[in-house]
Parts: C-alpha cells; sequence; structure tokens
C-alpha cells in the first residue's frame, strides 16, 4: 500500500490527512511540519475584537490519535527529492510513495516596515494573535494598510473593540476589483459609521518613529499616525521547496486538475497551488481540492472542479456576500439599493447573471442567484 507523506500541518494539510483517512482506514500517512497545534484561520479575526473569541487550538498529537496517522511536528523541511520521494528536514529525512505539498501563503508586509521595528505586524498566526491581544490592550490607535477582505473585516473589528482605525488603500475604495462603485460607497458609508477612517488612492510615501508611534506620510498629501501598523496586503505562495526542487511554478506551484505537480507522484494544494493556471487563496476551493486529491491518492484518479464559491465576509456592519464575476468577462453592473441592502448583478452581454454583490438582507438571496451563475470555474 503506497504511504502518503504531506508537507505542511496547515488547514489544507490536516484536511487532505482527515479525508484520506476517511477513504482509507489503513493507507500510511505522515504529517510532517514545524507547527505543534492546530488553528483555525477564520477565527483570527473575531479573537481580536470586543469579545476576544478564545481561538480554537488544539495539539497535533490529538489529531495523530484520532485519525492513526504519523504526525511529526517542529521540523523544518530544507529540501525535497521528488524522484524518489525523500524529504530533508533540519532533524532526520523522510521518505514515502505520495508527496504532497501543503505549504501555504505568507503574508506581505510593506515596504516601510523595516523603517518602523516592532510596529508593523500581520495577522498570521495563533500566536501573533495571542500577541496582539495582549498589546491591543493598552494602545488606541491603529493604521491598517488595505481595504480587501481582511483589512475590511478588521477595521470592522477594531472599531467594534472601541479602537481608533484609519485604513489605507492604494485604490478608489475597499475590495476594488470585486464590487461596482454603489457596493463599495455603501460598504464605507457603513463602517464610516462605526468610526472607521479611509484614506484611498494612497500609498505610503514616508515612514517614521515618532516615539513609540509610527508616522506614515501619504501620497495624497496626508498623514496618518498610529500605535501600530496592521498590514492586510495579501499572500504570497510559499512555492521555494518546489523551484528548488525543480518543479514547475509561476504564481503557485502549477498542478493540473489531480493537483499534480510537473514530477511524478508529487502533488500540491491549499494555497501554495496554481490549478490549471487559477490561483485561489481560500477556504472553499481547498475543500474541494482536498476531495479530489484524497481520491486520487486512494487509487481513484479524481479531478477538481471548482463550482461558483460567493465568499461570505466578515463584516457584522455590513454582511456582504460576493460571487466575483470571471475577470475580463464583457458585461455590466446592474445595482438596486433596498432599505435595508444592496442587490448588484453582474450580466454578460448575453444577459446571463455572470456574478453579483449582496449586503444587508440581501444576503439571504445567495443560495437561489448561485444556482443561476454558470460554472466557469470548472476548469
Amino acid at each position: 500500500m503506497e504511504s502518503v507523506l504531506i508537507i505542511g500541518s496547515g488547514q489544507a494539510g490536516i484536511a487532505l490527512a482527515s479525508e484520506i483517512r476517511k477513504l482509507d482506514p489503513r493507507r500510511p500517512i505522515t504529517l510532517l511540519g514545524r507547527d505543534t497545534h492546530s488553528f483555525n484561520r477564520t477565527e483570527f479575526v473575531q479573537a481580536l475584537g470586543p469579545q476576544q473569541t478564545p481561538l480554537t487550538i488544539k495539539p497535533l498529537t490529538e489529531l495523530a490519535e484520532r485519525l492513526r496517522i504519523e504526525v511529526v511536528s517542529g521540523h523544518t523541511v530544507q529540501s525535497i527529492k521528488p524522484m524518489d520521494g525523500s524529504v530533508v528536514t533540519d532533524q532526520g529525512e523522510f521518505q514515502a510513495d505520495k508527496l504532497v505539498l501543503a505549504t501555504g501563503a505568507s503574508p506581505m508586509l510593506p515596504t516601510f516596515s523595516r523603517e518602523l521595528p516592532g510596529l508593523v505586524a500581520a495577522v498570521t498566526h495563533a500566536a501573533v494573535i495571542n500577541k496582539l491581544r495582549a498589546r491591543l490592550a493598552s494602545i488606541n490607535d491603529l493604521i491598517i494598510i488595505g481595504a480587501g477582505q481582511s483589512g475590511c473585516e478588521l477595521a470592522n473589528t477594531l472599531a467594534d473593540a472601541g479602537k481608533n482605525v484609519t485604513v489605507v488603500e492604494q485604490h478608489a475604495g475597499p475590495l476594488f476589483e470585486l464590487m461596482p462603485l454603489d457596493a463599495r460607497r455603501h460598504l464605507v458609508e457603513q463602517l464610516e459609521e462605526r468610526g472607521v477612517k479611509f484614506q484611498f488612492n494612497a500609498r505610503c510615501a514616508s515612514a517614521s518613529k515618532e516615539g513609540h508611534r509610527a508616522r506614515l506620510g501619504l501620497t495624497n498629501g496626508k498623514t496618518v499616525e498610529g500605535d501600530l501598523v496592521i498590514a492586510c496586503i495579501g499572500v504570497v505562495p510559499n512555492t521555494k521547496l518546489a523551484s528548488d526542487a525543480g518543479l514547475k511554478v509561476r504564481k503557485g506551484i502549477v498542478v493540473d486538475r489531480r493537483m499534480s505537480t510537473s514530477a511524478v507522484n508529487t502533488y500540491a494544494l491549499g494555497d501554495c497551488a496554481e490549478v490549471n493556471g487559477v490561483w485561489l487563496p481560500y477556504s472553499q476551493p481547498i475543500r474541494h481540492q482536498v476531495a479530489a486529491l484524497a481520491r486520487t491518492l486512494c487509487g481513484t484518479p479524481t479531478q477538481v472542479n471548482f463550482p461558483p464559491m460567493p465568499l461570505a465576509l466578515n463584516i457584522p456592519c455590513c454582511p456582504t456576500v460576493i460571487a466575483q464575476p470571471r475577470p475580463g468577462l464583457p458585461g455590466q453592473w446592474e445595482t438596486l439599493m433596498v432599505e435595508r441592502g444592496l442587490n448588484a448583478s453582474f450580466i454578460d452581454d448575453n444577459g446571463q447573471l455572470q456574478g453579483f454583490v449582496l449586503m444587508g438582507e440581501e444576503t439571504g438571496e445567495a443560495p437561489f442567484l448561485q444556482d443561476e451563475i454558470p460554472n466557469w470555474l470548472n476548469l
């Protein structure tokens, strides 16, 4: 029976190990990574809120016992050798018939962070969240760089916790590439009612440390100050292991619909993987990747398909669900403002619904509209 070694003990790696075990109670599985505990990234924002919701953190030893797998924690993988299925770590070498890269992605930090030692953070790990919670107890003024999903969610949460929040965004509005103008305006209005301030069409032109505070000079001529800067400007796939091993890499580790890399018996999934040219660093696509790859590894070659996957934002002041239309698709947005929300539909040139943005009470329409959207992510 062929053994499986999964590199990475984050969400994707753990989910894959669990799914394989459901399909095959006896297959040898090794989960290899640096972390000793598992945690849920979707809990990070709420953990920083006024209720300081506790993170669900579990020792990986519990996972090993429950799934009957080998969990190797505290190891840093230095290299992989796809030809013979070996993995070299700082503490030894491992080998398996099938290798799976689930190395995830790392948050980007702004270039000015080196000018502000100790004053720039990114929400990356459970340990970082715990440190931020302790620090937030003694500071009030926060600067968030980036008004994407995580930036807007965090702004709402921190404002509800009584903090003074300023969001700096290089584009003309939040979630600029995902929503039409009316939706962006509505979201800004709702967040501003919570006390959030915005600086749009702005980047950091200068950064200095004034005592224990950060001072940013912006390209729009404004200046913002804060006790802490939180970066929410996206993530970069962790592809170094793959590229060093000679695997094909573009934005992410290149895989086909069976999650196979350019090397035999070597696979990748999650935030590090680029599936047929599509990179989707979200939780929903991972579930579909896991289901397909687990079947493939258990002897039933299966191609992954991505149905429409509306994204629900965790913004209590403005509940929002987004189904992004295919990039570059000709069409136009049609927006209807209602008493307690917004309903925006992206209609292509043939009159077909291709995407939507729902806000407020209109979010309840998402399951019905979702069924009308063609599966453009079926690769």
